[in-house]
């Protein structure tokens, strides 16, 4: 028999499915991300298929089976619109991107509660007027890296230990992460690191910095991230989100 369950639920793709009905994924707190089907969702009298709005934070109850791909949906309530980061196109462009990554590089049906607290976290920055929306993504991402298990070593060159510092000659290896200028010799595909970025490395991987950044240099550490990961994980080709303006 299904369990009944009720979790919040970041709304992370959607696509029409048969007449009347969608098949969405979401990002669950308690279940990790999840597929799931809301029948008549595409009837004009549908209440649930209004909510279940791409990047809508939503409390959903569904019937769960370990045995099936897909689950039911039985109930949809609206907890988060963000109305802030949808009237913007910068903003908006960040958010998609946390939703692309979060359907590209998580797993189904593995919980990870701290990531979701992670997301609602940001979003809900990301949301207040005047936010920087691309300080507050790169954050996002390093923590997200981390999350995931792939840990980028910032304090100490990856390959050495040797202590790293912003003016010191370092680089940015793909495959481990930071390195000093006499290891990076070794390297076999890595970018030089300036001191503006190894500067917002530093910052990124501290809560109380609030220091503004030149938006090139926080592009290229986005850039770095999105590398990285491509590197540890082949299936992933980057993310579309950024590119679409």
């Amino acid at each position: 028999m299904p369990e009944i369950l009720k979790t919040r639920a970041l709304v992370i793709r959607k696509l029409n499915y048969g007449d009347s009905s969608i098949i969405a994924d979401f990002f669950t707190e308690h279940s990790g991300k999840i597929s799931a089907i809301i029948k008549g969702a595409r009837s004009s009298k549908s209440r649930m298929g209004k909510l279940v709005d791409l990047c809508n934070l939503v409390e959903i109850v569904f019937y769960h089976k370990e045995s099936r791909e897909i689950q039911f949906v039985k109930e949809v309530d609206l907890v988060e619109h963000y109305h802030g980061i949808k009237n913007d196109l910068d903003r908006l462009k960040y958010l998609l991107a946390v939703s692309e990554l979060l359907e590209k590089l998580t797993i189904e049906n593995e919980p990870h509660e701290r990531l979701f607290r992670g997301v609602e976290k940001i979003l809900t920055l990301m949301n207040e007027s005047g936010s920087d929306s691309k300080l507050l993504f790169a954050r996002f991402f390093l923590f997200f890296i981390e999350e995931l298990g792939y840990q980028i070593p910032l304090s100490n060159c990856s390959s050495c230990g040797k202590e790293i510092t912003v003016s010191g000659q370092s680089a940015f290896s793909f495959n481990s992460g930071i390195l000093c200028s006499a290891c990076k010799k070794n390297g076999i595909e890595y970018v030089e690191m300036t001191e503006e970025l190894l500067e917002i490395l530093f910052c990124l991987s501290h809560k109380n910095c609030n220091k503004k950044f030149a938006e090139h240099d926080l592009k290229r550490i986005i850039n770095l991230f999105e590398k990285y990961m491509m590197h540890h994980v082949h299936e992933f080709k980057g993310l579309k989100s950024l590119k679409l303006y």
